[in-house]
């Protein structure tokens, strides 16, 4: 059963200031992010204006073009014809080079591949470095864009990065989950207009002492104890499990809440978290 007892405010400042976890993504100095100009296109990528590809043709007729997407979405094929590709992914639009070359230039073979990618206007909105608009590769992610804009600041979330097409959202990342987890599937490829927005952070709670990262963490509303001890990396060796506490404080109070809690206790590892409690 967890005990409740009313502590004084010790004010102690902690030996080493504890700093937010995962706001050193964004590190300029440290961060892996690269640029994506020269990566190949997957065969998913939707074309359109600005794009290019590249046409090698051997055999009867030989040729190897250059060709890029016009305003109109059109790829000019010569002896082909007009190619519409504006909506098509890169897969879609190289079976239909492939068939028009099968059919029109009988003994000739073709490869086509992506050639240069264009560049989309996106816009960072919210609690970021440096808001504003921003044109980068149309393989950039969500994560790729936060970096172009200098990262997320102290007071934004990172639970809960938000991505809006012409007014709707269309998809959130968590960056927790790639920090913790390695995923990367809700690192949504943007599209040309796309809005990322990082909200004001909702709920930080700090632990430290015998955890393996000690840290001030972002948690969602849904977050318990144990999920908290897992986003720390699990208990030290030397921790004593069966005697914790939680410092909480209360609508403002001077005094705190002190919730004493048994880290062995499935029950006790339940319990949900509020904004500000210090373990």
């Amino acid at each position: 059963e967890i005990r409740e007892t009313i502590a004084e405010e010790d004010g102690e400042e902690l030996e080493e200031e504890l700093k937010r976890f995962g706001l050193e993504l964004f590190d300029r100095e440290i961060s892996t992010f690269a640029p994506v100009d020269d990566l190949p296109a997957p065969d998913g990528y939707l074309m359109g204006p600005g794009d290019s590809v590249n046409v090698y043709m051997f055999g009867s007729e030989e040729a190897d073009l250059a060709l890029s997407v016009t305003r109109d979405g059109q790829l000019l094929l010569p002896r082909l014809g007009p190619v519409t590709v504006t909506g098509l992914t890169f897969s879609e639009v190289k079976r239909l080079i492939e068939g028009k070359v099968a059919s029109q230039l009988v003994g000739t073979d073709v490869v086509v591949s992506m050639g240069k990618l264009r560049a989309i206007d996106i816009f960072l909105a919210g609690d970021v470095y440096a808001p504003g608009s921003y044109s980068v590769s149309g393989l950039s992610t969500v994560l790729q864009a936060l970096y172009a804009g200098g990262g997320i600041t102290e007071i934004g979330s990172l639970r809960d990065i938000q991505v809006k097409r012409r007014g709707k959202l269309v998809g959130r990342l968590d960056a927790y989950d790639v920090l913790l987890r390695g995923d990367t599937s809700n690192d949504l490829r943007l599209a040309s207009g796309d809005t990322v927005f990082v909200p004001t952070v909702n709920r930080l709670v700090t632990i430290d002492g015998e955890v393996k990262r000690p840290a001030i963490y972002e948690i969602l509303s849904s977050d318990t104890l144990g999920d908290l001890l897992k986003m720390a990396g699990g208990l030290t060796a030397s921790s004593y499990r069966q005697l914790a506490s939680i410092e909480r404080r209360l609508g403002g109070q001077a005094k705190v809440v002190r919730v004493q809690v048994d880290l062995t206790d499935s029950e006790d590892l339940k319990q949900n978290l509020v904004d500000g409690d210090s373990m």
